[in-house]
């Protein structure tokens, strides 16, 4: 396995966590993070302030790593399911994901979101 697979796996177990120490060790300078919908975020905390608005909390069960590399930098995909609580404490399961992630020099400098989410949230009526 690739060591930027390694970097991977270690990111989303310490996301998982809430370790955000061990998170912002392993971002490169200009981290960006891009989710479904277009929302950008430069840190992993933004991602979670703007998660809190969406959910209590979800964990990834990643199935597959895939690893590219590339001249500047190793391109891995992390793929899997998703699953969770709503903030009205509603159970959700089975909700698919993609990460991609740019990793250079040991660091993750670019990630990249995609999932079904938003087939999934309750409507807020």
């Amino acid at each position: 396995m690739s060591d930027a697979v390694e970097t991977v796996k270690t990111f989303l177990d310490a996301l998982m966590r809430r370790d955000m120490d061990s998170v912002s060790g392993l971002l490169g300078p200009g981290f960006r993070m891009t989710v479904s919908g277009g929302h950008v975020f430069t840190s992993p905390a933004e991602f979670a302030a703007f998660s809190k608005g969406r959910h209590k909390g979800a964990r990834k069960n990643t199935t597959q790593y895939d690893a590219m590399h590339g001249e500047d930098c190793t391109v891995v995909y992390a793929r899997g399911s998703m699953a969770g609580t709503w903030n009205d404490d509603s159970l959700f399961e089975g909700v698919r994901y993609i990460d991609r992630f740019e990793v250079a020099h040991g660091k993750i400098v670019d990630m990249r979101v995609w999932s079904d989410m938003s087939e999934f949230r309750p409507s807020e009526d």
